[in-house]
């Protein structure tokens, strides 16, 4: 059997942001109109509720993340705080998300290509397929390549899409507030509390009044323009240095996505109105972008542009999403390992890639997916209840965790002889995920009876499973290998080729650093310390020759180190060896530099070599690691 291969860290911090503003900032594009539909007036007030939710949400991704940075987000900090079952069931609801998610905007990013190009839309109908199916099928094929070859690749496509969506809403935000913005008339359509039509799909109660209904109804609604941040968390083993890159990411992707939503919430009531925006659910931005005087026509064009570009984003961020998720819980056993498949060559999860990127690629063939559009919220709240109910057991945990970033508010009580930390967000956020649960439950139908049979079989199916791999269905094995970002430092260990012994590496290593630490044994070949001129065929055949050796060497005492339980890995670099500490210093690939003590003779010797290091290894003096002999 060969090494089993890991995810590969190349997504930087914008990067991280474009992810969950790309899985977020979409919704706002199909959930204006349908919002108002139901809350009427009130649509600002719908989504300024649930912002407050997401706040809640999006700052607990961003201390959980950093702290536990696996991919598989929720389900992996289920684990860790409760059991195996509950990350399943907190892992399978999300799974339901982000399949839906491929779906859905892949067919909203047609719909916004079949205005722009309707000419070309309406002649790729094909065998009996309605030709938002064909082009949302080009599409999710298109995703699934990309996200094949590479999270790099992929990640660069959402970031170009962020990066000219958000120039895009800015055109159209700025001129509206200076156009067409009406502060009385935002004030006289507030008072329009829920919309007083009775709508077939609401399952109203009796003796409430419809509109009030109708506004509660849009909760659960106005909350799925929130659904998507913790693409950010799905993401987290291939970011890099995720302790300062995911907090950064999530806070940005929560401002960015309230002043989006709440800025064409209040625009469309103080311009438009409810009534008419409802009316145009289909293209409500659109039709709200129409009403300028002058750059009317223009500006539809560009809303119609951003909204295909930003739900392209989300399609492809359900892909990663999906697709990391299911290879973590087939790696901590929650689903068949056969899920966890890490490609050797691209470092991606191919086998989910693949087959979750079908399912979705199937759904959307047929042009329209209401029937499971209600079990996108449903999904999404039992994972978000989960994940506030684990996020305040794991303040409780009695071991200590390094937490890079802190949900500000806190209230330790004395209870049965234990101080009990209470985060105030944790508190506010389970008290709204569930209400608007409750509410979902209550006012969906549909939702209430597909989603608890999604959760009823996915149990079903993990229950056979375990007992067939003799494993309890509420262990907790699989959380003992779920380590705090404390526990897991990248340390390269600077190692001369020839002059250092193995056994001299070996014992230092295992002498100085525990198993806390991923070892990248290190060796540099700068030829002018070799005297070597790159220029003529005999030098770089011994140069060459030089590194093959270096390669085995180190590989050897990685082998051994590997069998004493470290991770270890070999690297030989040839270069300047003060630029490739930089660069792997600032590349975040690494977190300290290691360095073995020599003997006085060996001092003497390698004087040149040291010195030649020191002065980058003086610009990263709290990263340094002295390795002592025994």
């Amino acid at each position: 059997m060969g090494e089993e291969v890991s995810l590969k860290r190349e997504v930087g911090w914008f990067g991280s942001f474009s992810l969950g503003y790309a899985d977020v900032g979409a919704d706002i594009f199909i959930a204006l109109g349908l919002i108002a539909l139901y809350a009427a007036g009130a649509t600002p007030l719908a989504f300024l509720v649930t912002s407050f939710i997401y706040i809640c949400i999006g700052l607990v991704y961003a201390e959980l993340a950093p702290t536990y940075p696996y991919a598989g987000g929720v389900h992996v900090y289920s684990m860790k705080g409760f059991n195996d079952l509950i990350g399943f069931t907190a892992g399978w609801a999300l799974i339901l998300d982000y399949t839906i998610d491929i779906s859905l905007f892949a067919l909203a990013a047609a719909g916004y290509f079949s205005y722009l190009f309707p000419e070309l839309s309406h002649s790729l109908s094909f065998m009996g397929f309605p030709s938002l199916g064909v082009i949302s099928v080009i599409f999710i094929a298109t995703l699934i390549l990309i996200n094949y070859i590479g999270v790099k690749y992929s990640v660069e496509v959402s970031i170009a899409l962020v990066i000219l969506g958000l120039i895009i809403q800015g055109f159209v935000l700025i001129p509206g507030f200076l156009l067409v913005f009406d502060f009385s008339k935002f004030i006289e359509q507030l008072k329009v509390l829920g919309s007083p039509n009775v709508l077939s799909e609401v399952a109203y109660l009796p003796e409430v009044p419809v509109n009030i209904q109708n506004l509660l109804y849009s909760l659960t609604l106005a909350m799925a323009s929130f659904v998507g941040i913790e693409s950010i968390a799905q993401a987290a083993e291939e970011t890099r240095r995720p302790t300062k890159h995911i907090p950064k990411a999530a806070k940005l992707s929560v401002v960015a996505v309230l002043i989006s939503v709440m800025g064409f919430s209040i625009l469309s009531m103080g311009s438009v109105g409810w009534e008419k925006l409802s009316k145009e659910l289909e293209y409500s931005i659109a039709g709200l972008v129409k009403t300028y005087p002058v750059i009317g026509d223009v500006g539809a064009k560009l809303v119609a542009l951003a909204g295909f570009i930003l739900c392209y984003a989300s399609s492809n961020t359900g892909v990663v999403g999906v697709s990391r998720l299911v290879a973590s819980m087939g790696k901590f056993r929650l689903l068949p390992r056969w899920f966890y498949k890490i490609h050797p060559r691209f470092k991606t999860p191919t086998r989910t890639i693949v087959l979750f990127g079908l399912i979705g690629l199937i759904l959307a063939s047929f042009g329209n997916i209401p029937f499971v559009a209600e079990l996108y919220i449903f999904g999404a709240l039992v994972s978000y209840l989960i994940l506030m109910i684990a996020f305040i057991k794991l303040r409780n945990l009695k071991e200590e965790v390094y937490r890079p970033w802190k949900v500000p508010g806190e209230v330790s009580l004395p209870i049965r002889g234990r101080i009990i930390k209470i985060p105030i967000l944790g508190i506010v956020g389970l008290v709204g995920v569930a209400s608007l649960l409750s509410l979902t439950v209550l006012f969906h139908a549909r939702g209430r009876i597909l989603g608890s049979l999604w959760l009823i079989v996915g149990i079903a199916i993990y229950v056979i499973y375990r007992r067939k791999m003799k494993l309890q269905v509420l262990s907790s094995i699989s959380a003992q290998q779920i380590t705090p970002v404390s526990y897991i430092y990248y340390v390269g260990a600077l190692v001369r080729p020839v002059i250092e012994r193995p056994e001299t590496v070996i014992e230092c290593v295992t002498r100085n650093l525990d198993k806390r630490f991923h070892i990248m044994l290190i060796s540099i070949l700068d030829p002018s310390e070799f005297n070597l001129d790159l220029s003529r065929i005999a030098d770089r055949t011994q140069l060459y020759q030089l590194r093959n050796e270096a390669l085995l060497e180190l590989e050897e005492i990685a082998q051994k180190l590997r069998q004493l339980d470290y991770e270890a890995e070999a690297r030989v670099f040839v270069g300047d060896a003060e630029k490739i500490v930089s660069v792997l210093m600032e590349s975040g690939r690494i977190d300290f530099i290691a360095l073995i003590r020599r003997s006085t003779e060996k001092v003497r010797i390698e004087k040149a070599h040291e010195d030649k290091l020191y002065r980058v290894i003086s610009k990263y003096h709290g990263r340094i690691i002295v390795l002592r002999r025994g």
